[in-house]
């Protein structure tokens, strides 16, 4: 029987059976290949609820039963928001087709590539700008990697842990620093990718006045308050949150898919070790992210 992780209390999990009906008009039945943990966003719900949530929004799967007035064949694999579940219905157009030569690790990213993406249209950062980015997590990373491939090549990442910031020049930055060693007023634009109070303030103390600032990430490990530097160089701050057009950004995505996209994913785990795993995330030292395969 179908099964999804459930988090029904503060870190208690559990896993729910599902009793899936037969796909509808214009819906497919989905078994889920490959789900992704974002591991701060997924950590605060396990923390702070609402109770019950489910968990995850990047999957990968393939089309397992399609109503008669559905164009997806089964067979096709698709991208889906259904999380850490074995299977699930979907409205047809609301899944993404995978081409073919698309390896499964690299279509995985579409979720978060479209999120970061739409983070970057909001402050439009120029071929000429400065740009850095707080955090080389899947956001950070991710920010990196649509930034430097649409012709923004001066970005700079703040990031304390050493592979990571090994892993953001391998994704296309110009330079990797630990915080504390960049000077004030040199950067046009920032994407707060850290989810960090402290990140977040550095990265405003190294905006030039005027500068213009994302918030990508939603204070997963703290609160965002803004610093004196806010107000000192009358700098704008906009958030972002879900993407808005994950097909236009797949299609972008399928032509200029790379292999540096898998090194996102450094570690592979069974359904069976989610509750596990979970709980290892809550300490240093965390991976980017971590996969779910559910295929045997």
């Amino acid at each position: 029987m179908p099964r999804r992780l459930t988090v029904t209390a503060p870190h208690e999990f559990c896993w729910e059976e599902v009793t899936l009906p037969p796909p509808g008009s214009g819906e497919v039945r989905v078994r889920t290949i490959l789900s992704a943990i974002s591991v701060a966003s997924e950590l605060s719900v396990a923390r702070d609820g609402p109770f019950p949530s489910r968990l995850g929004y990047q999957t990968l799967g393939v089309v397992t039963e399609v109503e008669a007035d559905v164009g997806l064949a089964v067979g096709v694999r698709v991208i889906t928001t259904l999380g850490h579940a074995s299977a699930g219905i979907h409205q047809a157009g609301r899944v993404i087709p995978v081409p073919d030569h698309i390896p499964d690790r690299q279509a995985l990213t579409v979720i978060l590539g479209e999120e970061t993406h739409k983070g970057i249209r909001r402050v439009t950062p120029q071929p000429s700008e400065r740009v850095l980015v707080a955090g080389a997590g899947l956001l950070g990373l991710l920010s990196v990697f649509n930034l430097t491939r649409r012709g923004v090549r001066n970005v700079t990442v703040l990031e304390p842990d050493a592979q990571r910031r090994e892993l953001a020049l391998a994704f296309g930055a110009a330079a990797a620093h630990v915080p504390g060693h960049l000077p004030h007023d040199a950067y046009d634009v920032g994407l707060e990718c850290s989810a960090a109070p402290h990140g977040f303030a550095e990265l405003l103390a190294h905006l030039r006045p005027g500068g213009r600032c994302c918030v990508l990430s939603d204070g997963n490990w703290g609160t965002l308050t803004l610093p004196p530097a806010f107000h000192a160089r009358e700098l704008s701050v906009v958030a972002s949150g879900d993407g808005e057009d994950y097909a236009a950004y797949a299609a972008w995505l399928w032509q200029n898919t790379d292999p540096v996209l898998e090194r996102l994913w450094s570690e592979t785990i069974r359904p069976d070790a989610l509750p596990i795993t979970f709980a290892r995330l809550r300490h240093s030292p965390r991976p980017v992210s971590v996969v779910v395969e559910w295929t045997a």
